[in-house]
């Protein structure tokens, strides 16, 4: 009997494909080892693998699978259970969790000032109820701290897999149909999600990188994959419902596809700014239209059983075909896109390409050759570490590049060999006995729930404790406390946070009192730029008591004074910038204040010549609206954290009693950046103000102003910003000759 006359009711899969246990698949276990090493490259060397972040999204849809799958063969052998089913996650994660947790609170109790020790308690407490992604949001902003202050950054991914798992029982419970689980609502809100993830990532791009909203699609493909096997294995193919039922299926598929193909069809028809990234975002776009399409083919052949019965038996007749297929293109778009991607707003539709290349591969099973690969030991055995390597790995680098800021490159290896190494420790100490009763060669019984759960409480505590007490300034002897706690008081007021600065998502104009009035005889100075124009705003306020002047106040956070967009640049700087040249050319100021953070931009990735004709068309355009006195404020200092914290960690090293009168050293580039825009001033015959040659020199920076005050008077209040006292130093010390 030819293939072609087989009954397809009688046709099963191979064994190797078939889910029918909760065995674990060394090739998906290798599918962890490579996104958990692309994570770590990332983490350690960016510029190895710029796009390494995506190995996170490749988890997600593995634990979409993996819980999917389980979820989905429980109930269809009526073991489903909410509480055995927390109660087996809580075993998976709680352990580990809480082990870094406390490891982390009693690191942090060395080494962390009283703020960075009170934010830590914020993020441990978060953690310990899995909502350390809604805290992340909470915080994010321009004067957020660095990620590298942030030991615990890397949970937003755990909580959003925890708030994920709170969801999921519920929708398949919801969709039970007799004894087979449905994903019905699973797949609505995941529609839902992917069109929200490319219409809104440009919108509010810190909500949808932290947030479930724009996540949650990826989870649930690795859901619905596992529904679509569980289903051919079962049947022989996926089984239709009633008739009516079937259209309405069909009908609900065609009114969801429609919607992503218009919504992608929309996004694709405004994009701009042609580049690399902008084409990969533009291929992302036609490939979801496409998958959108085929969606919609398969929901209108699934109506007409004989055209299914046929596509079936087409896929089964070159299945071997099909699955290496599936995992080479699968492996080639997550290799694109560990090795090319930028997290510039993420997630997109470019997230599209890990996600499906991660579906395609576990889609290929485990018979495919490339599949065979990635399950050789090596791999599988990184694959078994990974949960505890992906905790571990990134507080390992935080505390060690605090602890060490000197570095040398091999020696950045050493955080990575003493992740892999907690890793393995926590695997076989922790992990394994308990959630299987066995320590080596020991077998013993289970450990009971609540010493599991007793532990993420206690982390718990400890970090509201930490909150409690302010960051418990008391650990540090006298010499240190003021250091330890410094933070400087009111400075929203002293930039006008909220009335002439802007660090949030605010596209109205500045209100009239950022723009007084002319006053017959009284120059206009006007300050424009990002917050290195704000911070400069408290010294020109206490220069009005010896010079009679107003002062014009348009600062944005992000938001250089330029000409053309910055790469990268918040949203709504293009209108702030746009209304800027439109109401200089009416303003007419008798002074234009350019202030940037120039440094910060080439850490972004601009070059020095980026900047210098940035600088330079700026400059010429300001001439052409017959502005000629212009005065250009260079880079300052970039601190390793903040100049406080690193203060603290010195003197604490070196048993300091007072603080250095200078600190840090300034990088060969931001030297050479420095004199090369003073070249530039020159030669357009405009003033230019060092702040590096003020306050730095080849012994370090100048740390404290008032040294008769109780009360540490810092010139920084974080890695590059002026303090009141800084900002009044540098426009005493400036030559503001065109007064």
């Amino acid at each position: 009997m030819s293939d072609s006359k087989i009954p397809l009711a009688r046709i099963s899969p191979p064994a190797a494909s078939t889910p029918s246990d909760h065995r674990v698949r060394n090739d998906i276990e290798g599918l962890r080892a490579l996104a958990v090493l692309s994570v770590l490259i990332n983490h350690s060397f960016p510029k190895v693998l710029p796009g390494g972040f995506t190995g996170v999204d490749v988890f997600f849809v593995i634990s979409g699978y993996l819980i999917g799958r389980h979820l989905l063969q429980d109930i269809a052998s009526h073991r489903f259970s909410f509480l055995r089913f927390y109660a087996k996650r809580a075993r998976r994660i709680l352990p580990a969790l809480a082990v870094v947790l406390i490891c982390v609170w009693g690191i942090g109790w060395l080494v962390f000032s009283a703020p960075e020790f009170f934010a830590l308690g914020r993020h441990i407490a978060a953690s310990s109820f899995f909502a350390n992604n809604v805290l992340l949001w909470t915080e994010s902003g321009y004067f957020d701290v660095a990620a590298l202050d942030k030991p615990l950054l890397h949970l937003w991914s755990l909580g959003i897999e925890e708030q994920f798992y709170l969801l999921v029982p519920a929708l398949l419970w919801l969709g039970i149909d007799g004894s087979r689980g449905s994903i019905r609502w699973v797949a609505r809100l995941a529609a839902l999600s992917l069109t929200a993830t490319i219409v809104l990532s440009n919108a509010d791009y810190t909500a949808s990188f932290f947030l479930l909203h724009t996540r949650f699609w990826e989870l649930a493909a690795g859901v619905a994959l596992a529904q679509a096997e569980l289903k051919i294995s079962a049947n022989g193919l996926p089984a239709t419902n009633s008739q009516s039922s079937a259209k309405s299926d069909a009908r609900e598929v065609l009114m969801w596809s429609s919607v992503l193909s218009f919504s992608a069809v929309v996004v694709l028809g405004i994009s701009s700014q042609p580049s690399a990234q902008a084409l990969f975002e533009d291929s992302a776009l036609i490939l979801s239209i496409a998958l959108a399409a085929f969606t919609a083919f398969l929901a209108n052949q699934y109506l007409n059983r004989a055209a299914w019965n046929q596509l079936f038996e087409i896929f089964y007749r070159y299945r071997a075909r099909f699955a290496a297929g599936s995992s080479i293109v699968g492996i080639s778009l997550i290799y694109v896109s560990i090795a090319t991607l930028s997290d510039a707003y993420w997630p997109g539709a470019r997230t599209l390409f890990p996600v499906l290349g991660a579906v395609l591969f576990i889609a290929a099973t485990p018979t495919a050759r490339l599949n065979q690969v990635l399950a050789l030991k090596p791999l599988a055995f990184v694959g078994g570490i990974s949960y505890p390597l992906y905790l571990w790995h990134w507080p390992v680098i935080v505390f060690f590049r605090l602890l060490n800021p000197d570095a040398r490159a091999m020696e950045t290896l050493i955080p990575l060999v003493t992740s892999f190494a907690l890793a393995w420790l926590t695997k076989i100490f922790v992990e394994t006995p308990i959630r299987f009763g066995r320590l080596g060669r020991l077998s013993f019984q289970r450990p009971p729930l609540w010493p599991v759960s007793t532990g993420l409480g206690i982390s718990g505590l400890l970090g509201a404790w930490i909150m409690a007490t302010n960051g418990l300034p008391s650990r540090f002897p006298p010499t240190l406390r003021a250091i330890a706690e410094w933070s400087e008081e009111n400075p929203d007021r002293s930039w006008r946070v909220g009335t002439c600065y802007y660090y949030t998502n605010v596209t109205t104009e500045f209100p009239s009192e950022c723009t007084p009035s002319k006053r017959p005889g009284v120059p206009r100075i006007l300050l424009w730029g990002d917050s290195h124009a704000a911070h400069l705003y408290p010294g020109l306020v206490d220069l009005q008591a010896t010079k009679h002047f107003d002062i014009v106040q348009w600062t944005s956070a992000g938001c250089p004074p330029t000409v053309e967009p910055l790469k990268g640049e918040p949203p709504y700087c293009a209108k702030r910038r746009a209304t800027a040249w439109e109401k200089i050319a009416q303003l007419k100021p008798d002074l234009v204040v350019l202030g940037g953070g120039w440094g910060r931009y080439m850490e972004l990735g601009l070059s020095q010549n980026d900047i210098l004709g940035m600088l330079s068309r700026t400059v010429r355009r300001l001439k052409n609206e017959s502005i000629e006195r212009i005065i250009i404020f260079g880079p300052g200092p970039l601190f390793q954290t903040t100049l406080p914290n690193d203060l603290f960690r010195f003197m604490a090293k070196k048993r300091l009693n007072e603080i250095p009168a200078r600190f840090g050293a300034v990088s060969d580039a931001l030297w050479h950046l420095d004199a090369a825009i003073a070249a530039l001033a020159d030669s357009e015959n405009i003033q230019y103000e060092s702040i590096l040659n003020y306050f730095c020199d080849t012994s370090g920076c100048l740390t404290v102003g008032d040294r008769t005050i109780p009360k540490p008077d810092l010139l920084y209040r974080d890695r590059d910003h002026l303090t009141v006292s800084g900002s009044r130093m540098l426009i005493e010390h400036s030559n503001l000759k065109m007064l």
